[in-house]
């Protein structure tokens, strides 16, 4: 049996491999097994299950097809030895309803959650779809339940969620709205979800991912990094085509578009990967072949396809690669990043406590920090002498990109200490933490000591926890973090501390920059 740490070296080594070589897709239709001559849409692979959704209980009337009051249900197949599924049935777990249309699963398997997109079946109202979860309390499932915070905005439609597992730790929840705020039509947004379901403030994801047209059904595998998602912006070879872009959070790289045969002439959502195989996974499409009832383009039908790689990686070349690693160790990238720099709103986080550590992870408290932006802008709109309003106005704008950039570092950072502790090297880091002087110097000193421990949980939970396990594992590494806390106590004089002036000792940019804890040193031992 494979070890953790044995499994995520080996993922590494494959990785590494697959980027040496060359890719060609091969595309293949499910045939009735799962698809029918209504719409089959939503394949995802768990384990070796299908799950999907399908319009069920289509019927003609008056010499026309008349969907009425059919609804769309969550349907599974199961995937034999032999690469065949079963044929498809409705799902068990209680999230199907009789008069409403149901779709769109998807799994955080981490937490026992299952979220899915509801709308009434009997409206002519496109923007009624929202999104449901129920969640297993380890002997049955929960009610199905309408998710909280503004995932779900009354007037618009929040449908086809997607659960994302991110290298520090975090869980995401995308998913597609046509809200106020995106770049026009539907566009990607996410949230990052506690192990409850409960989800932080909704953000867009922001170009180059969305644009003017629609982006549609999200999908992120957390093993490369590539958030998946259908547009039909211009330059799709069909009306919506398959994308990937490499990223997370709302820092993305420029949208790559998928080559022919994943992307045809016909619209082609919903693309996934296999949860145990990176090399397979499905997608729907109407392209051709799809089954139909009365025109061609109408219904969409699953369809799965396979990665094959030519490996063209020559001897000399591997012997180079190994020499330019032994020679750069990763120490040496990891203190190439420092100093990384991390930010937090006021009193963030727990407020108004003398605690001295804390639960949350940095980016629990970064997702809602970045929330906040246009708070800050706002408030300092409200100076009133305009020379001193046009500059904080900008300087708080370009402390936040400052912020995002820190915070993308800090990423990198994580992962190449992960690699560390996992060929049992034993680190030190040395982490300084600073507040604004709105509290006294005692308080400061323990909020300063609360914001370097978010530091510590982001490490440990990193791979959903794994690092913390393999530090427990005999021959792994460790960790040690040397605080340094400084409190308010290097804070220049000339920022605010008056409580009844938030607009300076709060939203100005001289204050926020004080909140930070900063990364200053890494050492083996």
């Amino acid at each position: 049996m494979k070890t953790p740490r044995t499994s995520i070296l080996l993922l590494l080594l494959t990785l590494a491999t697959l980027a040496e070589c060359q890719t060609h897709y091969q595309v293949t239709h499910e045939g009735r097994r799962v698809n029918t001559a209504g719409s089959e849409t939503g394949p995802l692979m768990i384990g070796d299950t299908l799950y999907y959704t399908s319009l069920m209980e289509v019927h003609e009337s008056g010499g026309y097809i008349d969907f009425g009051l059919s609804v769309m249900r969550v349907m599974k197949a199961a995937l034999s030895e032999n690469g065949n599924l079963s044929k498809g049935t409705e799902v068990t777990i209680p999230i199907n309803h009789p008069t409403r249309h149901t779709g769109n699963i998807a799994f955080d398997t981490r937490n026992d959650i299952v979220y899915f997109t509801r709308c009434r079946a009997d409206s002519d109202d496109p923007q009624n779809a929202e999104i449901y979860y129920i969640k297993h309390n380890g002997k049955e499932w929960s009610k199905p339940q309408k998710l909280g915070g503004n995932v779900n905005v009354k007037g618009f439609s929040s449908t086809q969620p997607a659960v994302g597992y991110l290298a520090d730790g975090s869980t995401v929840l995308y998913f597609a709205s046509n809200r106020p705020g995106g770049l026009g039509g539907f566009d990607i947004w996410y949230s990052v979800m506690t192990s409850e379901g409960v989800p932080a403030p909704a953000v867009n994801l922001g170009g180059p991912v969305n644009t003017a047209a629609d982006e549609i059904t999200p999908f992120y595998d957390g093993r490369d990094g590539l958030l998946y998602f259908s547009s039909n912006k211009e330059g799709s070879v069909g009306d919506y085509d398959v994308y990937a872009s490499a990223g997370s959070r709302n820092t993305w790289k420029e949208a790559k578009h998928l080559p022919e045969p994943i992307n045809s002439i016909h619209d082609d959502i919903y693309f996934t990967v296999a949860e145990g195989d990176p090399t397979m996974g499905y997608l729907a499409s109407n392209r051709a072949d799809s089954y139909y009832l009365h025109d061609t383009s109408c219904c969409f039908d699953i369809y799965n396809w396979r990665l094959y790689r030519e490996i063209e990686v020559k001897r000399d070349t591997v012997a180079k690669q190994k020499k330019e690693e032994d020679t750069v160790c990763p120490c040496r990238l990891a203190k190439s990043l420092l100093p990384i720099s991390l930010y937090f709103h006021n009193d963030e986080p727990n407020p108004k406590t003398q605690d001295t550590v804390t639960s949350l992870t940095y980016f629990q408290t970064y997702n809602a920090y970045m929330f906040m932006r246009g708070k800050y802008e706002e408030e300092l709109e409200k100076i009133e002498d305009p020379v001193e309003r046009i500059g904080a106005v900008d300087s708080i704008k370009m402390f936040f990109d400052t912020v995002q950039y820190n915070a993308t570092k800090f990423e990198r950072f994580v992962q190449l200490l992960a690699g560390d502790i996992m060929d049992g090297k034993h680190v030190v880091v040395t982490v300084g933490g600073y507040a604004s002087p709105l509290h006294s110097s005692a308080y400061n000193m323990n909020l300063s000591k609360r914001r370097i421990s978010t530091i510590r949980n982001q490490l440990e939970e990193y791979g959903g926890g794994l690092l913390r396990k393999l530090m427990q594992q005999p021959g792994s590494g460790s960790l040690e973090i040397r605080q340094a806390p400084f409190g308010s106590d290097t804070a220049p004089k000339s920022v605010s501390g008056d409580p009844k002036d938030p607009r300076r000792s709060i939203y100005h940019p001289h204050a926020a920059k004080e909140r930070r804890i900063q990364i200053l040193d890494y050492q083996y031992q």
